[in-house]
């Protein structure tokens, strides 16, 4: 007796069928009235009503970054160059993030290192009064970034990427809670979410 129903050449094609990667923020954007669409396979926010009134921003940025976690010898602070941006933390390991470049683009994985996207969610505040905001969720030195350390009481990497520009990359599983302490901490200023 053949099992023939089970074979994948039997199996049916549904070319409807494409699954899309989301965010652990996604319910809190939806909540916030957010628009989405399918971009590189993610499900992204594209708009969030009243966001063009706010200079300060928090944004989900986790659809922009390929994450990483390797061994590597070169030092504290580590920058790439092209969009790729790294941090050696006490134990030896360094944390990578590799900016996808444009639509369709895709960062990559330096050669030794195991790729951890799925395990991190990365959370953006830019804008008048992110050094502000940011006071209010970490004790950590800005002028000291990158680091690693606690944000609302959740281990992150923080990278200070402009004047008032803060990156943070956290364990997935806290994209729901920091997205609310962020947007908290940014709603005194006149900021809150944008896409």
């Amino acid at each position: 007796m053949t099992l023939d129903f089970l074979s994948p050449a039997r199996a049916a094609t549904d070319t409807r069928f494409r699954p899309l990667r989301r965010s652990s923020m996604e319910r809190r954007l939806r909540d916030a009235g957010a628009e989405f669409e399918a971009r590189d396979g993610w499900l992204v926010a594209v708009r969030v009503p009243g966001e063009e009134r706010r200079e300060l921003g928090v944004r989900d940025v986790t659809h922009d970054y390929v994450v990483a976690e390797g061994n590597d010898d070169a030092g504290a602070w580590i920058e790439f160059g092209d969009g790729v941006i790294g941090l050696r933390v006490p134990s030896g390991q360094t944390f990578v993030a590799t900016y996808r470049a444009g639509a369709g683009g895709a960062g990559s994985v330096p050669e030794g290192f195991l790729d951890m996207t799925a395990a991190y969610a990365a959370l953006e505040i830019e804008g008048p009064g992110a050094a502000t905001a940011m006071r209010r969720l970490t004790a950590l030195d800005l002028d000291a970034l990158p680091a690693v350390g606690a944000v609302a009481h959740v281990r992150a990497f923080v990278f200070r990427t402009g004047r008032e520009r803060y990156l943070l990359f956290f364990p997935q599983e806290y994209g729901h809670y920091l997205w609310e302490v962020a947007v908290d901490a940014a709603e005194p200023l006149g900021g809150g979410p944008k896409a």
